[in-house]
């Protein structure tokens, strides 16, 4: 059995590396932050599907195309970054610090785990977790 302290990077790291090397599937530990992330990767087409396969984990199913460029994450144990509702980040066009125009960020608010947008259209603020572009 594997620790680690850092569940959200951990996630990142299987799904961004196997993307890397092609991958059709991946296996990422099972939490409730976990699955709110995978949803939202899901919800904006990052990724094909997921299910549980067991009581301590999901499956992942990856696009055939590749469709993630960058999975990052942002803030960290160490590190926290807030933003309050009136000041999240819009996601930036094609050119502008890499970002691709179908990025998404994820916030972890008093709502649940949302997207950018779900977070903008709800007007609520939280803890920035990461992006995906």
């Amino acid at each position: 059995m594997m620790v680690f302290n850092d569940s959200i990077s951990d996630v990142f790291t299987r799904i961004r590396n196997a993307n890397l090397v092609g991958h059709n599937t991946v296996r990422v530990p099972l939490t409730l932050t976990t699955k709110s992330i995978l949803n939202i990767l899901v919800h904006h087409g990052f990724i094909k599907n997921f299910s549980q396969i067991n009581n301590r984990e999901f499956l992942v199913t990856l696009k055939s195309k590749s469709v993630l460029r960058k999975l990052k994450r942002l803030s960290r144990p160490g590190c926290r970054l807030y933003v309050s509702a009136q000041n999240l980040p819009q996601i930036l066009r094609s050119g502008q610090l890499g970002l691709a125009p179908r990025a998404i960020i994820f916030l972890s608010t008093s709502k649940g785990i949302l997207s950018d947008r779900e977070a903008r259209h709800l007007k609520v603020g939280g803890e920035i977790l990461g992006y995906v572009s």
